[in-house]
């Protein structure tokens, strides 16, 4: 046993310094890492917010290689400037605008609400309502259970698709796979099916 014991310090040393210096620190460049930010909004209370914290840390560390440390932020109301020009949806960009300040690479803002959100097209469609969207330059996003067909169930994996666009860059799944979380919901609000990154999103993230 005595051979052993040298590694006692070296264990010691290591947790101290994890303790005092932070784990994006020890971890370096080895991986990639980033802080969530979860801004609960209006009536999406903290305790919601904490659940859904719960989700995505138990399902991130399966579906992506990194650490990645989630904080829910006091609740904010939504302001009535970030609405819509027909006064019923609030507007995506309004709201990452708002977000973007203290956002960066390794710190993502997620804006969280029950309120029906929106965002142009190129078609031209004005305020379509959608259940996320993103800027990646501003490392924020927003995302609403407000047309989720499965609220408490799903909206870890809307949160997740969001956050992959805002944090990686990375657009819907190339495959279009029915099953992985980047593929484009096109209108479509069910992420019953759902559940993992398909093996090419997995291989080219």
């Amino acid at each position: 046993m005595k051979k052993y014991l040298w590694i006692i310090p070296i264990v010691a040393i290591f947790a101290i310094a994890y303790f005092l210096y932070g784990k994006k620190q020890i971890i370096g460049d080895c991986c990639p890492h980033a802080t969530l930010y979860l801004q609960p909004y209006d009536n999406f209370t903290q305790n919601e917010a904490e659940k859904l914290k719960v989700d995505l840390d138990n399902h991130l560390r399966e579906i992506l290689y990194g650490v990645f440390e989630v904080k829910v932020m006091p609740n904010k109301p939504l302001s009535d400037s970030f609405l819509g020009e027909t006064k019923k949806k609030y507007r995506i960009d309004k709201i990452i605008d708002s977000l973007k300040e203290d956002a960066d690479n390794e710190n993502i803002y997620i804006g969280i609400t029950h309120r029906d959100i929106c965002r142009d097209y190129k078609n031209g469609v004005k305020d379509r309502g959608v259940l996320g969207s993103s800027i990646a330059d501003y490392h924020a996003c927003v995302v609403s259970d407000y047309r989720l067909k499965h609220k408490k169930r799903d909206l870890w994996k809307v949160v997740t698709h969001e956050f992959i666009h805002t944090f990686y860059g990375y657009p819907h799944c190339p495959k279009d796979s029915a099953h992985c979380l980047m593929k484009d919901a096109k209108g479509k609000a069910d992420f019953s099916n759902k559940h993992d990154l398909c093996g090419y999103c997995k291989k080219n993230l």
